[in-house]
C-alpha cells in the first residue's frame, strides 16, 4: 500500500496549525492527464475540532465554484445553512485528497496578518481522519506530520513508561523492564 505523508516544521511554538495547500475543480485521474489542471494556492488551517472542512467565499470566487448542496454548520456564533462544494485538494509532498464535499464558511481574520496571507481553508476531521496527524513542541519548535493512509497506531506511553523507568527506577526495575521489552510485551 503506497503511503504518502508530510511534516511542517515551525520555528517557534505555535497554536494555529497551518500551511499551503493547492485546491482545484474536481477532476479524474484520465482527465487531469488529458487537460490543463488549474491549482490556487491558499493557507490551511489544520482544525481536528471541526468535523468538516471549509473554504471561504474567495475561494469559492476564484475557482468560481457552484454549489452542490447545503449543510447545517455549528459554531460559536450557533448553528447556520451553508453551501457545499465539490474540490479536490493537494496537501503538501503531493498528498491528494480528491472530491472533498467543502462548507462554505466565513474564517475570523487574524488581524496581525496581511490579507493575502489570510487562511482560506479548514482542514477538517474528515480529511485528518484518512490517515495519521501527530504535532510535537520539542524544543518550543512545533512539528505537525500527516501521513495518508493510517498504518500504525501512535502511542506516546511506552516511551514515557521506559523513559520513566530508566531515569527514576531502581536497578532491578530497569532490568524487569528491559526483560519484558526484549520478550516484546512492552
Amino acid at each position: 500500500m503506497r503511503q504518502l505523508a508530510f511534516t511542517t516544521r515551525y520555528d517557534r511554538r505555535v497554536r494555529v496549525l497551518f500551511n499551503k495547500v493547492n485546491v482545484y475543480l474536481p477532476v479524474t485521474p484520465e482527465e487531469a492527464q488529458t487537460q490543463k489542471v488549474e491549482f490556487k494556492e491558499y493557507i490551511a488551517i489544520w482544525d481536528t475540532g471541526a468535523t468538516h472542512s471549509a473554504i471561504t467565499k474567495k475561494v469559492v470566487d476564484d475557482l468560481k465554484l457552484q454549489p452542490t448542496g447545503v449543510r447545517e454548520t455549528r459554531h460559536a456564533g450557533g448553528k447556520s445553512s451553508n453551501n457545499t462544494y465539490l474540490v479536490n485538494i493537494a496537501l503538501p509532498n503531493k498528498v491528494m485528497v480528491p472530491c472533498v464535499r467543502v462548507t462554505e464558511i466565513q474564517l475570523i481574520p487574524d488581524d496581525n496578518i496581511s490579507d493575502d496571507k489570510q487562511p482560506q481553508l479548514l482542514i477538517g476531521m474528515d480529511i485528518i481522519g484518512l490517515g495519521d496527524f501527530a504535532v510535537t513542541n520539542a524544543n518550543d519548535k512545533t512539528t505537525f506530520s500527516f501521513r495518508i493512509p493510517s498504518v500504525q497506531e501512535i502511542d506516546f506511553i511506552p516511551d514515557a513508561q521506559e523513559n520513566n523507568v530508566m531515569e527514576g527506577g531502581n536497578r532491578r526495575e530497569r532490568r524487569a523492564f528491559q526483560s519484558k521489552k526484549r520478550k516484546g510485551l512492552i
